[in-house]
């Protein structure tokens, strides 16, 4: 056991998907930052090497999480120029604390400008489709449906853990006309050959590269490609935080996850591959709808450089 029990098993929870969703292993690793803090009695350089190594054990749990991975970030760039003049250790917890909840809080906020941004601008759009679940996604497509008698839902139930049922189960309570399809149907339906129509297609997103593209649940591109085939628009609903900032310089890492979740009790000697996400390319994305606006690909590294600058700033602490 590298760290404490209570550490070990948050890290263990995320691991094993038992807390799921960005923002949910973000809140998460931030818990498990504070109950660092409670275990360290340093000030200053040990403090915040210790918190903050805790920090990056817990949102690197699982490779393709960079919300939390940004969180962390946040707290030791922001710690770091605030806590320059050395305050009481006791002030210094203080400061971690209230920097974990300042990131959190600005999750919340993204998450409402991006609704009330882009639900004006989208108010043409009636026949949608989306993939797995996203809740920022859902949220936007419940703000564009409020008030359209004609408005449809395509939804996939996604295999393995079918999230997308969690997707139908918030659009019918939204009081949206939602079906819900096998995932491998969702191509399908985009070119025209389902039971509902679709116009657009949005989905989530759990990161982002520098070049415009984007990591999403597998299945995402072959969505996506169809999209493309049809000549009708994909958008990715995301915040921007979902940066993966160092994605430029390394090769994307893709979560592939137990056999098991595919076939508990299968054959003896077959083999299975489980890769939880794929890259979506940018050449398929209409756009990025984000706390900024609706983006195009090619535009979101230079804004992100721009708007979040102390992602790429790597500071020493000097005591």
């Amino acid at each position: 056991m590298k760290y404490p029990k209570v550490i070990e098993k948050i890290y263990q929870d995320i691991k094993d998907l038992k807390v799921q969703g960005a923002t949910d292993v973000a809140i998460a690793t931030f818990e498990g930052m504070k109950e660092a803090l409670k275990l360290n009695h340093h000030a200053s350089k040990e403090l915040l090497n210790y918190v903050i190594e805790v920090g990056n054990y817990l949102a690197y749990a699982r490779p393709n999480e960079p919300l939390a991975q940004n969180g962390v970030l946040y707290v030791q760039y922001l710690f770091e120029e605030r806590a320059i003049y050395r305050f009481p250790v006791e002030d210094e917890k203080q400061l971690f604390k209230e920097l974990c909840d300042e990131f959190l809080q600005k999750i919340e906020d993204d998450k409402k400008k991006i609704l009330e941004l882009n639900v004006p601008k989208l108010q043409q759009v009636d026949h949608v489709l989306t993939h797995c679940h996203s809740s920022t996604a859902v949220n936007l497509i419940k703000g564009i449906s409020e008030g359209d008698k004609d408005f449809t839902a395509v939804c996939t139930e996604t295999r393995p853990r079918y999230q997308g049922r969690k997707t139908a189960i918030e659009l019918l309570d939204a009081g949206i006309n939602t079906t819900l399809i096998a995932d491998s149907a969702a191509e399908s339906f985009i070119i025209g050959r389902g039971s509902k129509s679709v116009s657009e297609v949005f989905i989530g997103c759990d990161a982002i590269t520098m070049r415009g593209h984007c990591i999403n649940k597998i299945g995402s591109w072959g969505i996506a490609m169809a999209a493309h085939q049809a000549g009708k628009p994909i958008y990715v609903v995301t915040p921007l935080l979902k940066i993966d900032h160092d994605s430029a310089y390394h090769e994307i890492k893709i979560e592939v996850r137990e056999d098991k979740e595919l076939w508990a009790d299968a054959p003896r000697n077959l083999e299975m591959y489980n890769p939880a996400f794929e890259v979506v390319d940018s050449s398929l994305i209409s756009g990025f709808i984000t706390e900024l606006g609706i983006l195009k690909p090619e535009e979101i590294g230079s804004l992100v450089r721009k708007e979040y600058p102390w992602l790429f700033f790597r500071k020493t602490y000097v005591m």
